[in-house]
């Protein structure tokens, strides 16, 4: 009876750690796996125009603002943080896909999708998005669908920067 109770007990904080450990590791990692981050073989202003020109040319693809986030920080009260601009994108195709039915709505507030091209205080411009097959996974049906496609198109459209959206 005895080695049954010391079992037993041994099972459960087994099962603890398992989870209390579980929970560390995707802390740690969620948010390396939430946004993908690349080196960028070009400098910034050649990083922006490549995009900014790939998106373009890309059937159904544009770009609808590009942001000086720099500019944006120092004139709004902000220091200045070096290169550093946003591209919003959008296909009208992906977008009303995703926002014609009510329940989607809501997924407006991550629309149009955006990179952020950045020069690191080592000189190095690295590019960061989103991470299209972990958001499609978390929304889990049409959604994921509509996400997936999308994230085919943008893996093609920045094939120069190696983009290949993965689950970890």
């Amino acid at each position: 009876m005895k080695i049954k109770a010391i079992v037993a007990v041994n099972l459960i904080l087994g099962f603890i750690a398992g989870i209390i450990f579980s929970g560390i590791v995707i802390s740690i990692s969620s948010g390396e796996m939430m946004v993908k981050e690349l080196k960028s073989p070009y400098d910034f202003d050649k990083t922006v125009a490549v995009m900014s020109e790939r998106i373009n040319g890309k059937e159904g693809w544009h770009v609808t603002e590009v942001i000086d986030q720099n500019k944006e920080s120092i004139e709004n009260g902000g220091t200045s943080i070096g290169n550093f601009k946003i591209i919003k994108y959008c296909s009208g195709h992906f977008s009303s896909l995703m926002l014609k039915a009510d329940d989607r709505k809501k997924m407006g507030n991550m629309l149009p999708k955006a990179f952020a091209v950045y020069e690191k205080s080592d000189g190095r411009v690295y590019v960061s998005t989103m991470n299209g097959a972990i958001m499609g996974k978390i929304f889990g049906g049409e959604t994921e669908s509509i996400i997936e496609e999308v994230s085919l198109e943008v893996e093609d459209m920045m094939r120069f920067i190696n983009l290949k959206y993965t689950l970890f």
